[in-house]
């Protein structure tokens, strides 16, 4: 067994822990969700900081990642090249706008400084100046690296963390869950519901008559948990363009992983979420992830 298949092994079973501890307060969630939310509300300096920096980790990741893709379609010939060239600068962009757009959603920046959100003046400099030079980074990075398989691992990583993303959105979508800081403020017909009954006295009238953003009846599942679980995966694949990363993985996924449960326990003291919604997520991703790492490891066993 090679040393990458090993390495990659020990990270399945360290999620596939982490897994059953998700269950398990999902579990706990289901039947005390509102008591403990309760109880750790406070909506802090701690909740705030923890809340804008949330998902921004992963796009600094995945958007270096995008770079290193358009470096590996450089090299190919012909139409693939131009093709592949093409895809991976959209992407890079697109990326970047998401970052640049969550940066300054309701539970990030526009938590400190209200009514940012949405704004294009300044969502597209974000994405600019912050986020799309990371894609450069990503290209001069992968330029530095002799990996064959570079290219099928980025392309792998990002259609897990997109799968998960994606039934996350369609759970959000169909449940409506009102989000605790807005089920405690006595809205008529508003108030808590537990993770697995849909909302049904949601529609774009109620929110907009009450004042609120749609965004109030997003509470499951957790995106900010979703996408902070993702690093647990992301993180070791910095390993394939720094080389001084190399070997340290586990490591990595273990601060990925740690930093996921920071953000959980961050989004249930803003009273944006409770336990089962950001346990919910912390279960779709590892399950993902698990997948995902099966399927990683088959890329180095056809190095043998």
């Amino acid at each position: 067994m090679s040393d990458n298949v090993s390495k990659i092994n020990k990270r399945i079973i360290f999620a596939a822990i982490a897994l059953c501890i998700m269950a398990g307060l999902l579990a706990v969630g289901t039947f005390n969700d509102k008591s403990i939310s309760d109880s750790l509300y406070s909506v802090n300096f701690f909740s705030r900081a923890v809340g804008v920096i949330g998902p921004m980790p992963l796009f600094f990741v995945i958007i270096p990642m995008a770079g290193a893709l358009a470096q590996r379609s450089l090299q190919k010939s012909g139409a693939a090249k131009i093709i592949g060239a093409a895809i991976s600068v959209a992407l890079i962009a697109a990326l970047s706008y998401l970052a640049a757009k969550a940066f300054t959603s309701s539970d990030c920046l526009d938590s400190v400084f209200p009514s940012i959100r949405g704004k294009m003046w300044l969502i597209i400099p974000i994405a600019l100046a912050v986020f799309m030079p990371l894609g450069f980074l990503g290209y001069k990075l992968a330029g530095k690296t002799a990996d064959e398989k570079l290219a099928r691992r980025i392309v792998m990583l990002l259609l897990a963390i997109v799968a998960a993303y994606a039934f996350q959105e369609v759970l959000k979508g169909m449940m409506h869950r009102p989000r605790y800081r807005t089920a405690i403020q006595g809205y008529e017909g508003v108030g808590f519901i537990p993770w697995y009954e849909k909302f049904k006295g949601y529609s774009k009238e109620l929110a907009e008559n009450l004042g609120l953003h749609k965004d109030e009846f997003a509470s499951f599942p957790s995106g900010h948990s979703m996408m902070s679980m993702a690093c647990f995966i992301s993180f070791p694949a910095l390993s394939w363009l720094f080389k001084s990363l190399q070997g340290k993985e586990m490591q990595l996924a273990v601060c990925g992983a740690v930093y996921s449960v920071t953000v959980m326990f961050s989004r249930i003291m803003a009273g944006a979420h409770y336990l089962s919604d950001v346990s919910a997520s912390g279960v779709i991703m590892l399950t993902v992830s698990i997948i995902y790492m099966i399927l990683l490891k088959r890329t180095y066993k056809e190095e043998k």
